[in-house]
Order: C-alpha cells, then sequence, then structure tokens
C-alpha cells in the first residue's frame, strides 16, 4: 500500500499559491508535517491543528522551525509512533485533538501516517500537508476522502 498512499489525495500546490489556497480554505485547517505547518505559520495563515515531529525529511529542524512551533508544542498530545506505523497512542492522540478542534499533536518518531488519521476522522475543514519535491497537499476533508482514508486504515489492519 506504500505507492497508494504516497499519492496525493488532493490538489498539490507549491509557493504562494498553496499559501493564498490555504487562507481561503475551510476551516478547521490541519497541518501534518513540519515544512508545511512552518510554511503557514510564516505566511500568517496558522493553522487550528498541527501535527509534527520536529523533523523534515527524517533531519533534525532548525532552530527557527521550532521556535515557530513552541506555542503549539507546549500543550500538545505526545504520541509514539515508529515510521510506516500507526500506533494506538497516535490515534487516539488525533482523535483527542480533532474532538476539541484545535490544538497539536508531537509525534515521536514519524507522523507521516497522521494525515490518513485525519482524513478517515475529520468531519470537516481543509487538510494540508507535504509532498516531497512538489509542495503542499491541499485536502478538502469530510465525504468520500473520509471513505477512502478508512478503507485504507482497514486494509493496513487487517494486513498486520
Amino acid at each position: 500500500m506504500r505507492e497508494e498512499v504516497r499519492k496525493p489525495f488532493g490538489k498539490v500546490l507549491a509557493g504562494q499559491q498553496a499559501i493564498e489556497a490555504a487562507k481561503s480554505s475551510a476551516r478547521p485547517l490541519v497541518s501534518v508535517g513540519d515544512q508545511c505547518g512552518f510554511d503557514l505559520i510564516s505566511a500568517g495563515c496558522a493553522p487550528d491543528m498541527l501535527v509534527f515531529d520536529f523533523k523534515i525529511r527524517r533531519a533534525e529542524v532548525p532552530f527557527e522551525i521550532k521556535r515557530a512551533f513552541a506555542p503549539f508544542a507546549k500543550s500538545a498530545f505526545l504520541a509514539f509512533s515508529p515510521p510506516g506505523v500507526i500506533t494506538d497512542e497516535l490515534e487516539s492522540a488525533i482523535l483527542r485533538m480533532l474532538s476539541e478542534g484545535k490544538g497539536a499533536v508531537l509525534v515521536i518518531g514519524e507522523d507521516d501516517l497522521s494525515a490518513l488519521l485525519v482524513m478517515a476522522n475529520a468531519q470537516g475543514g481543509t487538510l494540508v500537508y507535504g509532498q516531497p519535491g512538489e509542495g503542499m497537499v491541499m485536502v478538502e476533508l469530510g465525504g468520500s476522502i473520509r471513505q477512502k482514508a478508512q478503507g485504507i486504515l482497514e486494509r493496513m489492519k487487517a494486513s498486520e
């Protein structure tokens, strides 16, 4: 399923076009990934919910990004989740954040699969996550995208 999950679940936008789309997107705005979150915060479009792991492409983020995330990190749910795995702890943290409609999840491990959990469980709003080398993926949450993500998660659980 790796190839299926790597394909964008929404429209891929880059640069100012991505920022403008995020600013006018349906709320709540959920960001998964450090680069996307930082780009949104820097552009004055802070997400309502943020999932991050203090890494970009598995390398530690610079201090500038940590400083930008500090207000989110202070009250973030903490979840352990190794690369390529969705732990019960991560799922629980994402669900709690979504139920509150604001906040953050700091993932110890890797945050990449968090986007699937957001898509499978959010009632509405917009998800923004990174597509390496291309830009930001904008996903309208709810409806058919929710069903698609739930189906992928069910298949992942069945293959464990």
